[in-house]
């Protein structure tokens, strides 16, 4: 029966089935109403969070999990006299987003790190690399933290840059962006040209 709704008219009627459990006269239509919805548009939804941000499948389902939540919190105020799908863009790309920074803020330098943790340079390090080493971990150590996570993710855990994507949350580009201007600052702090 709700299949042949359009978007439009699924929501006018879920909001009637909310207003009617809210009084206590209707059934409980409006999760069926809703499951529908999501039926409907959850495959479309998760593609286009893993096309347009730099995550995996199960960030992206994560995602538009966080999506309908928003979504449902917010359709009081939709106005089911203008397309459904752009609000619900809109609404998926700010949940997105909130989701990526949040997860961007998680990841920190890892506290198991020995090159930031430790005092002494690992003795696999032999002669005058030992003093350059020394130098190196000692001019990352004074890098802004942002920057100083992404030299660790790349050089020192040896991440590739699509794992870095996924980790911080980051576009691509935007990686490789900041790994040259903490080169640049590297250089700098090392007394080397650019």
């Amino acid at each position: 029966m709700w299949e042949k709704l359009s978007d439009e008219e699924l929501l006018r009627e879920l909001k009637r089935a909310e207003l009617a459990e809210y009084l206590d006269v209707g059934a409980k239509q409006a999760e069926q109403i809703f499951s529908v919805l999501v039926s409907r548009h959850q495959t479309a939804f998760i593609r286009l969070v893993a096309l347009r941000y730099p995550v995996d499948s199960a960030t992206a389902e994560e995602i538009v999990q966080d999506f309908w939540l928003e979504c449902y919190t917010a359709l009081a105020r939709y106005d089911t006299n203008r397309p459904f799908l752009p609000w619900a863009t809109t609404i998926l790309f700010r949940t997105a987003e909130r989701f990526l920074r949040r997860r961007r803020h998680e990841v920190q330098l890892s506290p198991q790190s020995e090159l930031f943790q430790q005092q002494k340079v690992p003795d696999t390090a032999g002669g005058g690399d030992e003093e350059e080493l020394r130098k190196l971990i000692a001019a990352v150590r004074q890098l802004p933290k942002e920057l100083a996570l992404l030299i660790e993710l790349r050089f020192f855990q040896e991440k590739k840059i699509d794992e870095i994507c996924a980790l911080t949350g980051l576009g691509r580009s935007t990686v490789f962006e900041k790994l040259n201007l903490a080169f640049r600052k590297l250089r700098r702090l090392l007394g080397e040209k650019d």
